[in-house]
C-alpha cells in the first residue's frame, strides 16, 4: 500500500492536515523545516495555538467554512500576504530575513460517506515568483519612462511634451481656464558646439533643462522639442503671468555660470510666449505659430528677450 504521508514529506510545498476541530493531524517535513517545530511536538494541538496570528487574518473562519461547505478556499498573496510566519529560502541565502510570500489552498478531505472530516492546507512559497514579477514591473516602468523621456536632458521628449500639451488643451476647453505655452531657444548655441565640442553643448542642454525644471511649479511642464529648443507648458496661467514666469527664468538663467573643462560659461535664451484666455479655443498649430512668431521677434530684436503679444503684455 502507498504511504501517502511519505509522499507528502517529499513534496516541496507545505502540507498540514487538520481535523474538524482544526487540530493538527499531520504536517510534512517542509513545514518542520520552515517552522523549526517537529510534527510530533504539535500533534493534536489546535492550529491557532501554534500560529496565533492566523485568527486575525481570517484563516480560522475560512477553515471552518471549508469544513461546513465541503468546498475549497484560497488565500491570495495580494490580499493575504505572509499568512504563516515563515521566512523565504532566499532570506537565508542573502543573510537577510524576509517574510515568505505565500499562496495557500484549503482543500476539504472527505471520508467514505462524503463528509468533510479534515482539511489539507497546501502552502506554496512564491517568493521568487513575486520578486520576478516586481522586477518585471519595475523594468516595464523604466522602459515606459525611457520612451517618454529625452535621454540627454531627462525631461519629456518631443512626443511626450506634445501629448501633454494636447491633454492640457482638452482640460483648458473643459474647465474654461487660461493656458499658456512658451518656446525656448538657446541663443547662439551652435558656437558652443563649434568652439568647445558637442559634449560641451550636451552638458549645457542637460544642465539648462534641469535648472529650469527645478524652478517651475509642480504642474508646469518642460519638454525638449528638438535640438536646443524646449517647450514649456503653463496650465491655468494667463498671458501676463506666463510672461512674468518666463522672463524671470530668462533673467535667472543669464546669471547662471556653467562649467565645462574648468571653463566658466554663460548662456542666454530667447522665449516666445502664446496663450489662450479662459473660454477661448485655439488650434494647437495656431498656438505654436504664435509662440514661434514671438520667438522670431525676440531673436530678431537682439536675443535674450521674452516676447508675447502686446495685448497680453508689453514686449521685453
Amino acid at each position: 500500500m502507498i504511504d501517502f504521508f511519505q509522499i507528502l514529506n517529499h513534496l516541496s510545498i507545505g502540507a498540514i492536515i487538520l481535523d474538524r476541530d482544526l487540530k493538527v493531524i499531520f504536517w510534512n517535513r517542509w513545514i518542520t523545516e520552515h517552522s523549526m517545530v517537529n510534527f510530533e511536538d504539535v500533534l493534536g494541538q489546535k492550529i491557532k495555538e501554534i500560529f496565533p496570528k492566523l485568527a486575525p487574518k481570517g484563516f480560522l473562519k475560512k477553515a471552518r467554512e471549508v469544513i461546513k461547505s465541503g468546498k475549497p478556499a484560497f488565500f491570495n498573496n495580494k490580499l493575504h500576504r505572509n499568512m504563516f510566519p515563515f521566512m523565504s529560502v532566499r532570506s537565508y541565502l542573502n543573510r537577510h530575513l524576509e517574510p515568505m510570500e505565500q499562496t495557500i489552498i484549503l482543500s476539504p478531505m472527505k471520508n467514505d460517506n462524503g463528509v468533510t472530516d479534515s482539511i489539507l492546507i497546501s502552502i506554496f512559497d512564491i517568493s521568487d515568483w513575486v520578486i520576478y514579477q516586481n522586477d518585471l514591473l519595475k523594468s516595464k516602468a523604466e522602459l515606459e519612462k525611457l520612451s517618454r523621456t529625452d535621454d540627454l536632458t531627462q525631461v519629456p521628449n518631443r512626443r511626450n511634451i506634445l501629448n501633454k500639451l494636447f491633454e492640457e488643451m482638452i482640460t483648458h476647453k473643459r474647465k474654461k481656464r487660461p493656458l499658456s505655452m512658451a518656446v525656448i531657444d538657446i541663443d547662439h548655441f551652435k558656437k558652443f558646439n563649434d568652439t568647445f565640442g558637442h559634449q560641451c553643448g550636451d552638458n549645457i542642454l542637460h544642465e539648462m533643462a534641469q535648472f529650469i525644471s527645478g524652478r517651475l511649479r509642480d504642474y508646469d511642464i518642460l519638454g525638449r522639442y528638438g535640438g536646443e529648443e524646449f517647450l514649456l507648458i503653463l496650465p491655468e496661467t494667463t498671458g501676463e503671468q506666463a510672461f512674468q514666469v518666463c522672463d524671470r527664468l530668462r533673467q535667472t538663467l543669464a546669471e547662471k555660470v556653467f562649467t565645462y573643462d574648468d571653463r566658466r560659461l554663460t548662456i542666454t535664451i530667447s522665449i516666445g510666449v502664446s496663450c489662450m484666455n479662459a473660454g477661448e479655443v485655439i488650434a494647437m498649430d495656431e498656438l505654436f505659430k504664435e509662440a514661434d512668431r514671438c520667438l522670431f521677434i525676440a531673436k530678431d530684436d537682439g536675443r535674450n528677450k521674452t516676447v508675447i503679444k502686446s495685448e497680453y503684455c508689453c514686449f521685453n
